[in-house]
C-alpha cells in the first residue's frame, strides 16, 4: 500500500488519503463481475448466467471498475485503520479520487474517530473535594417512619357505605404481620426506618459519585464528535421504547398523544445525549489512567448472572455491557476513595 496520510478535522474527525497499488485493485476484478452477474438479466440469457464478456460489454469496465473499488477498500479500510491505530467510530465516508483501469485507486475516507479526553492533573483531588463537600445524614426519623406507614394505610383504606373517606386499618400488630415478615407494630416501624435509611445513603453515595465526575468534568477538554450523539440519542429513544412498551402502550400511541416525532424527541435530547456521552467518556478515560479493569472471575459471574435474566440476549453484548458495569463500579469506588 502506498503512502497514507492522516490529517485532523474538526469535531474529532480525520480524513484518510492515500493510493492503493494497481494490482491490489486488480485482484477483485473476478469477484467484482461475480457480485454484478448475480442480478443480471439480459434476453436471451437467463438471470444470473450472463457470460463475463457480454456482461462487461453491457454494464460497461465503468461499473466494473466501481465495483472493484468498493471491494477493494472495504478490505483495505479495516487492514489503514489497524496499521494506523486508529480509533474510528460510526460509518466512514468514502470518495474515490482516482480510478482508471491498470492505474492506482486514489481515495479519500472521512471518519470520526474517539475523541481525545485531556482530564486535569489533579482530577484524583478534585473529586475528593467535591465528594467531602457532600456531607448529608442518611439517618431516618420516626416522623418519616410513621409517614410511609402512614402510607401503606392509605393503599390499603377501605371504603365504607356512607362515609365520604375511605376508612385506613388501624395500625396494630396485626396488620404489621399483613405487611410480611413483621412482629409488631414496633418490628415494622424499625425495619421502615431502615430501609428509609438505606434508600437515603444510595440517593447520597449517587449525588456524591455524580459530583465527583462533575468537579472532573468542568475541567476536562473533550470535543465530542457529532456521531457519539447521534448514537446516544438513538440509545434513549430504545430505552424510552422499551419502557412505553412495559407499560402495555405502543410507542406510536405514545408519541401521537404526546404530538412529538422520534425526530422532534431526538433534537430536545441532543443536550442530555452530549452529557451523557461525556460523563462516559470521562470514566472511560480514569479507567484507563488508572488501569482499571474487570477482574475475569468477577465478570464471569456478572455475565452468568446477567444471562439468567436475559437467556435470548447475545453473549457478546451481555460480557461487554458487564464489563463496563464492572469497571465503572471500581472507577467509582476510585474516586470516593480519594481525599
Amino acid at each position: 500500500m502506498d503512502t497514507i496520510t492522516i490529517q485532523n478535522l474538526e469535531k474529532s474527525r480525520i480524513e484518510i488519503t492515500g493510493e492503493l497499488p494497481a494490482e491490489e485493485l486488480e485482484k477483485h476484478r473476478s469477484q467484482a463481475i461475480k457480485d454484478l452477474g448475480k442480478d443480471a438479466e439480459f434476453d436471451g440469457f437467463r438471470k444470473g448466467h450472463v457470460p463475463e464478456k457480454i456482461l462487461v460489454e453491457k454494464i460497461g469496465e465503468d461499473r466494473v471498475l466501481l465495483e472493484m473499488a468498493e471491494l477493494a477498500l472495504a478490505q483495505a479500510y479495516p487492514r489503514i485503520i489497524v496499521e494506523k491505530k486508529l480509533e474510528a467510530i460510526g460509518r466512514p465516508e468514502i470518495t474515490l479520487t482516482k480510478l482508471a483501469k491498470g492505474n492506482p485507486l486514489g481515495f479519500k475516507i472521512v471518519t470520526a474517530v474517539l475523541p481525545e479526553v485531556k482530564l486535569p492533573k489533579d482530577y484524583a483531588k478534585l473529586a475528593g473535594a467535591a465528594i467531602a463537600g457532600i456531607d448529608e445524614s442518611v439517618e431516618a426519623t420516626d416522623e418519616e417512619a410513621v409517614q410511609m406507614i402512614d402510607t401503606i394505610r392509605k393503599n390499603r383504606a377501605i371504603k365504607v357505605e356512607g362515609q365520604d373517606e375511605p376508612q385506613l386499618p388501624e395500625l396494630t400488630d396485626e396488620f404489621a404481620k399483613s405487611l410480611g415478615q413483621f412482629e409488631s407494630v414496633d418490628d415494622l416501624k424499625s425495619k421502615v426506618k431502615e430501609n428509609i435509611a438505606l434508600e437515603k445513603a444510595g440517593r447520597l453515595k449517587e449525588k456524591r459519585r455524580l459530583k465527583a465526575v462533575e468537579a472532573i468534568g468542568e475541567k476536562t477538554e473533550i470535543v465530542i464528535p457529532d456521531i457519539m450523539i447521534e448514537s446516544e440519542t438513538e440509545k434513549m429513544l430504545g430505552e424510552m421504547r422499551f419502557q412505553i412498551e412495559q407499560m402495555g402502550l405502543t410507542f406510536d400511541d405514545y408519541l401521537k398523544h404526546i404530538q412529538k416525532t422520534e425526530a422532534a424527541l431526538k433534537a430536545d435530547w441532543q443536550d442530555d445525549a452530549a452529557k451523557r456521552v461525556r460523563f462516559g467518556l470521562i470514566m472511560d478515560a480514569i479507567a484507563k489512567t488508572e488501569k482499571i479493569e474487570a477482574p475475569e472471575e468477577e465478570l464471569k459471574k456478572e455475565v452468568e448472572h446477567l444471562m439468567s435474566h436475559h437467556q435470548h440476549a447475545d453473549p457478546m453484548r451481555i460480557s461487554s455491557y458487564a464489563e463496563h458495569l464492572i469497571i465503572n463500579e471500581k472507577v467509582f469506588q476510585f474516586l470516593e476513595n480519594q481525599k
